[in-house]
């Protein structure tokens, strides 16, 4: 549908903003008739994202948008259901799980085909969930697979990528052997990060594997067209060789990456787009149309520190004088006013409850580095010591609104707090920021991050001393230990592990302030009321469409 309206897409990006009680987005009202059963006959969609896509082999994902896309290409054993719960996907029943929960054997399904017709067999997972851990795949998710037998020993390259603790026993059989067990285990296998992959396709495929839409095969729902690195849109089709396609109602998806708000509003009220994403002040602006859908977001968003030897913010004086010196409540409520609320700790609300206590892990463990304006100037004193009374500092943020908002307020904040400090606001496209922090070329930066499921050990490998996505060099024994003992010697005591993970949390912010939690977000979208049945999981992607359909 967009390829379809890009001819005017400057004046319509020119538009005034209709107002919120006008037109909602319906973008194929002109287009649609009944079928009978209330279903419009024509079920295509059109959508906007704020980026392209990355990367789509799934052992190369890392940020959310084109995690939301490979969601929809790529199945595993197990999916999440519109509850957020784990059921079978390729796998044809529950899995059998050893008395003592160490081992996990599943048989896959005999409908279970690639997009080409091939058949997914046992073999297919084996390879790929190797590839993902051996190191010279450099898979910055292949921490997921520490819970397996040897998965820590393989990514480190302390043991072969063959000693990893699975086996295909036939085509149709997978089995897992853990370390210890593990209760989000079928959680962590709907994520598509440990979706398959075929060895012989990739292998033909050579270095091309995965560089367009047309060197992939695909596992789920849909399958992409017209896709290639650098591409702003693209489309879904439903896979036909889908095991469940009948389930699948839509059989177009048009993708189309827009930047701004305000376009997406135009295109939006203008009937060519079905759904987009909206920030800030269009969210009160939209708030009592029955188009504004709103989720709050089990994920957070935080200033990280390049705390590189040598550079100024390895100075934890420093970092805990800005993290002391920024009014969260504040920015939730007056800048960003969109259902976000202030975080004060590493793990966000309602990710992970004791089953023993229900006590949720961010009521345990307590709040950290909330705002006071005396501690940051007594911080500040004391980094001066070393650093002189002057210094200026870059904050790297991707450019959409929401995260130029929050990175011109913290600026605010720093400035007007610390007296001697200036803040240069650093604004780049999302991808470039990512690549950017990768590359730790960067001072602070606005950053987020969203688990693939309610393991807390998943938000704190962005601090272990081996992560890949420990871009800002931090460096404690302590933590690391404590964090270690949470996921193996204590995993099955889980108050000594909320107690292991509690210590963990409080030498990384209270003592070193390796980062400044800011806000847990929320997700506000422009949605066609026509469009029903989109799922909303807890974890992973914005949005997904395997159940969702047009009506008339």
């Amino acid at each position: 549908m967009f390829k379809s309206i890009t001819k005017g897409f400057i004046a319509l990006a020119s538009l005034v903003i209709l107002s919120a009680c006008g037109q909602n987005g319906t973008a194929k009202d002109s287009e649609t008739s009944s079928n009978g059963n209330g279903l419009a006959e024509q079920q295509e969609l059109s959508v906007s994202v704020p980026a392209s896509i990355t990367s789509i082999d799934t052992t190369q994902t890392t940020d959310k948008n084109t995690f939301t896309v490979i969601q929809h290409l790529y199945e595993g054993l197990y999916r999440l259901d519109e509850d957020s719960n784990p059921v079978p996907g390729l796998a044809a029943e529950e899995a059998e799980i050893s008395e003592d929960g160490r081992t996990y054997t599943f048989t896959l399904r005999d409908d279970a085909k690639w997009s080409n017709g091939e058949p997914i067999t046992a073999y297919d997972f084996v390879y790929s969930w190797t590839k993902l851990a051996n190191p010279e795949t450099a898979a910055p998710n292949a921490y997921l697979l520490d819970s397996v037998v040897n998965g820590l020993e393989v990514r480190t390259g302390e043991k072969a990528p063959e000693e990893l603790g699975i086996e295909a026993l036939s085509d149709t059989e997978f089995r897992v052997e853990l370390v210890e067990p593990l209760p989000s285990f079928l959680t962590l296998i709907s994520v598509v990060w440990l979706a398959p992959q075929n060895e012989a396709y990739v292998e033909e495929q050579a270095g091309s594997y995965a560089a367009s839409s047309e060197n992939a095969i695909y596992s789920g729902p849909f399958t992409l067209t017209n896709w290639a690195q650098g591409e702003e849109t693209w489309t879904l089709e439903k896979n036909d060789e889908y095991y469940a396609a009948d389930e699948v109602k839509l059989t177009k998806i048009d993708f189309n990456t827009i930047k701004e708000d305000q376009t997406g509003i135009n295109l939006f009220n203008a009937g060519e787009l079905d759904l987009t994403k909206i920030t800030g002040q269009y969210v009160s602006q939209y708030q009592d149309n029955e188009s504004l859908v709103s989720h709050n977001d089990i994920a957070n968003t935080f200033i990280d520190f390049n705390k590189e030897e040598g550079t100024p913010l390895a100075n934890e004086h420093l970092r805990k004088a800005i993290a002391y010196s920024i009014n969260k409540e504040n920015l939730v409520n007056t800048v960003l006013n969109d259902g976000s609320v202030a975080l004060n700790g590493l793990i966000p609300n309602n990710l992970y409850r004791n089953p023993e206590t229900e006590v949720d892990f961010r009521e345990y463990s307590g709040e950290y580095l909330t705002y006071d304006v005396e501690k940051a100037q007594e911080e500040w004193n004391l980094a001066k010591e070393e650093l002189g009374d002057s210094i200026e500092l870059s904050l790297l943020v991707a450019e959409d609104y929401t995260n130029t908002q929050t990175a011109e307020y913290v600026q605010s904040q720093i400035q007007e707090t610390l007296d001697g400090i200036t803040v240069t606001v650093n604004k780049q496209p999302k991808n470039n920021v990512n690549q950017t922090r990768a590359d730790s070329n960067y001072e602070m930066s606005i950053s987020g991050w969203i688990a693939g499921d309610n393991n807390l050990g998943y938000y704190f490998v962005l601090y272990e001393n081996d992560s890949a996505y420990n871009y800002g060099s931090y460096q404690n024994e302590e933590f690391n230990q404590l964090v270690t003992d949470a996921k193996t010697v204590n995993a099955n005591d889980v108050n000594q592990q909320f107690e292991d993970y509690k210590q963990a949390e409080t030498i990384l912010l209270e003592e070193d302030a390796a980062q400044v939690p800011l806000y847990q977000g929320a997700s506000n979208y422009l949605i066609n009321p026509k469009v029903k049945g989109i799922q909303y999981h807890l974890y992973g992607d914005y949005f997904h469409f395997r159940t969702a359909y047009l009506t008339e």
